[in-house]
């Protein structure tokens, strides 16, 4: 289902809808899992918040799932796109026969009014598919299909607006409040399922099979009850007893706690989708200087840092451009390989004679001394109260600094104050994730979101996303090149000139590979997504691929 021309990715889906129908067996109720509490808004534009339902992608769908580790699409209330009149306009063509859970048909209007409520009411635009900076102007809608029409090309925002729930105009049109509406009582929506009762009390929910769903013949399952729990403990306790299928959750050495418990059954995806790095606050000596910066990388083992933060468990392929390796095939410059390599490995001894070059010295009690003679103060390293990866590695990464000479303290801040303390440039290092949690299916969405000139700002003022205060000319251009053209050789020059600056310049350091934390159990249940069968990225990430594992999952 890759995205290689859409009338492909129409015949290759409809083909395996066939085979797998013939091949599955029917009924039984899944039991899901999570350490989050069951909450009762059910509007689907706080999907992804703490404000919103785990559940929200079985009743409610986009018009694409789009994998955005690997770019394979599954089309949905849309069948295909395109892009037009030097991509000023998407055209997006709507599925037919679609019916809302109230019997209600579905049309191109629906997706209409749903972008248009987003207009109205820009708090509920999360994806920022109307900023100022989309360049989007319009959605109308032409027969059957719904076109998009931009000011000025930008690409990239097919995968903004692909992914965006759709709701019915026969009852959001009617709903005073849209910004307040929790939608908790049988929420109308087009997907597999519909949600048949929730007990926050409880914290359980359960969803039962949509007779009427446009796909034909799934779901599989005859329901899904969604559980919530208070502990990562009391989850797991779940998972081992058989009384869930499913986890999302980051046990210790999972391969052993885990897998082995019942090789045949118990299965694991912590799938890299993302990369954790060190922001460095580029804007303030000594980070400012790229040499200082690559002398901090070679000074980190950071294969000691997966090891003990993740159990081995990412595989330790790691690169300085942040591309996860399931996107390397299509977007990595391999001429960049060697040198990526360099910068990736620990080498404190080289990490020394890099300082040395720039001036930079060890006074007689080993603490470095800049070139204006004096010693470096202490830097603090933010991480998030309770994020257990990230505790682990800034500790290490402490450790090892201090054998070049640098002393570094981890500090530990609520989510709030880390953030803040981020935006405003009130730092020295910190441990993050690329992209500032934007990835997507192509390495621009977090190029974008770290290093575009408009996220930026003064040390004091509040930055969007480019925490590090890192911005280039040469990546602002290759991120305006990418936007306007649907040429893949263009777009991908336009990202090796990006990989060629971060290689060269090194403005944050790439710590380990970013992984979900599946657990699975197919003792009951089959078809969840593995390594060899990607079509979804699981619950982790973005989390719209749910609805696509609900459906597709049936009994062994």
């Amino acid at each position: 289902m890759k995205k290689v021309g859409i009338l492909v990715v129409v015949s290759m889906l409809i083909l395996g809808m066939f085979i797998f129908a013939n091949n599955v067996k029917y009924g039984g109720v899944v039991n899901l899992g999570s350490v989050t509490n069951i909450v009762e808004n059910f509007n689907p534009f706080y999907f992804g918040t703490y404000l919103s339902d785990f559940g929200v992608p079985f009743v409610y769908e986009p018009l694409m799932y789009i994998n955005s580790v690997n770019e394979y699409i599954t089309p949905l209330l849309a069948t295909s796109y395109k892009w037009q009149d030097n991509n000023l306009k998407m055209v997006v063509a709507i599925r037919k026969d679609v019916e809302w859970n109230d019997g209600v048909p579905f049309t191109p209007e629906d997706v209409v009014f749903t972008f248009n409520l987003l207009k109205k009411y820009p708090a509920l635009d999360s994806y920022g598919v109307w900023s100022d900076i989309s360049g989007l102007q319009s959605v109308s809608a032409s027969g059957d299909d719904v076109v998009f029409t931009f000011s000025k090309p930008n690409v990239p925002m097919y995968f903004n607006i692909l992914r965006t729930l759709i709701v019915p105009e026969h009852i959001w049109s009617k709903i005073k409040d849209p910004m307040t509406f929790v939608n908790a009582d049988n929420p109308v929506g087009t997907g597999p399922f519909l949600r048949t009762s929730y007990s926050v009390a409880n914290n359980t929910e359960n969803f039962s099979k949509n007779p009427n769903y446009w796909w034909e013949g799934r779901p599989y399952v005859d329901g899904i009850r969604y559980i919530g729990f208070v502990t990562n403990q009391g989850a797991f306790l779940q998972m081992l007893k058989g009384e869930s299928d499913e986890f999302d959750i980051a046990i210790a050495s999972p391969e052993q706690t885990w897998v082995e418990k019942d090789p045949q059954n118990h299965l694991m995806l912590w799938q890299p989708y993302s990369s954790n790095i060190l922001l460095m606050n580029d804007a303030k000596v000594p980070f400012n200087n790229a040499t200082f910066r690559k002398a901090i990388s070679l000074a980190i083992n950071k294969k000691l840092l997966e090891d003990r933060a993740y159990w081995k468990t990412g595989g330790y392929d790691i690169s300085q451009t942040q591309m996860p390796p399931a996107q390397r095939g299509e977007w990595y410059d391999t001429s960049l390989a060697s040198q990526d390599a360099y910068l990736s490995s620990y080498n404190p001894a080289e990490a020394q004679k890099l300082l040395e070059s720039i001036g930079y010295t060890k006074n007689s009690a080993g603490v470095l001394v800049g070139p204006d003679g004096k010693s470096l103060p202490t830097f603090n390293i933010l991480v998030g109260v309770g994020w257990t990866d990230f505790i682990t590695m800034a500790q290490d990464i402490s450790y090892d600094l201090k054998s070049i000479g640098i002393t570094a303290n981890m500090v530990q801040q609520t989510g709030a104050t880390y953030r803040s303390s981020l935006s405003t440039g009130n730092f020295d290092m910190a441990i993050s994730s690329a992209g500032m949690g934007g990835s997507g299916p192509t390495p621009f969405y977090s190029y974008y979101a770290e290093f575009y000139p408009s996220f930026s700002a003064l040390i004091g003022q509040s930055a969007i996303s480019d925490f590090s205060r890192y911005t280039n000319p040469t990546i602002t251009k290759a991120l305006e090149t990418f936007t306007t053209t649907s040429d893949l050789s263009v777009q991908k020059q336009a990202m090796y000139e990006i990989e060629k600056v971060l290689i060269d310049e090194l403005p944050v350091i790439v710590l380990t590979n970013r992984t979900g934390f599946e657990l699975y159990n197919q003792e009951r249940f089959v078809g969840w997504p593995s390594i060899s069968n990607f079509y979804s990225n699981g619950w982790a990430i973005h989390g719209l691929g749910t609805g696509v594992i609900a459906s597709t999952l049936h009994l062994k």
